[in-house]
Parts: structure tokens; sequence; C-alpha cells
């Protein structure tokens, strides 16, 4: 009867495991037309963002925030820049050289 019980308990933490490990996959945000895709983004805390240059001009993603302050440097077309966001709070993303290029990121 133990080992009936061992094995539902193992299987219920396997499901719990996988879905903690569902939330946390990367969410991506695309740089095109001189715009971030989505401007607006919802995150769970140690979630990762992968910002995807689709544009055809250099990109800067610079984020502000919750005592963060990173500068992803020079991201040329087709490049990635891969963050992740382990503290709650909001965050400011944008570009160093496109000032008009704005996100906001909340994480919970």
């Amino acid at each position: 009867m133990k080992c009936r019980y061992s094995i539902i308990l193992l299987t219920c933490l396997g499901l719990f495991a996988a879905g903690g490990a569902a939330a946390a996959e990367a969410v991506t945000v695309s740089q095109k037309g001189l715009a971030f895709r989505p401007n607006e983004l919802s995150l769970t805390k140690g979630q990762a963002v992968d910002f995807v240059n689709d544009d055809s001009t250099s990109h800067n993603i610079m984020i502000t925030g919750e005592s963060v302050t990173f500068n992803g440097g020079l991201q040329p077309p087709g490049g990635h820049v891969k963050f992740i966001f382990t503290k709650p709070g909001t965050y400011s993303v944008g570009c160093g050289i496109h000032p008009k290029m704005k996100l906001t990121i909340t994480v919970k």
C-alpha cells in the first residue's frame, strides 16, 4: 500500500514541476518597424524574454527597473538578446538607438 501512495505522490510532484517549467518558458518580443511587438508584457518571476531583431536596422536593448540596469549592446538585424527577469516589479525597455521604441514589462 505504501508503494501505491509513493507513486501517486511522485506523479503529482512531477506534474507540479512540469507546470512550473511551462510557466517559465521564454517569451519572444519582436523589434520591427522601429517598435517592440508587443509593447506591453506580463511575466512570471524567473521568466525570460528573447528580444529578436526582425528589423533592417540595428537596435540596442536597454532595461531599467527594480535595481536593474541592463545594456544589451549593439544588436544587428537577425540578432537575439535574452534577459531573465528575476525580481517582481515594473521594467522599462527601450532602444538605445531609437528612443521612441518603448516596452513596459510587469513581473509578478
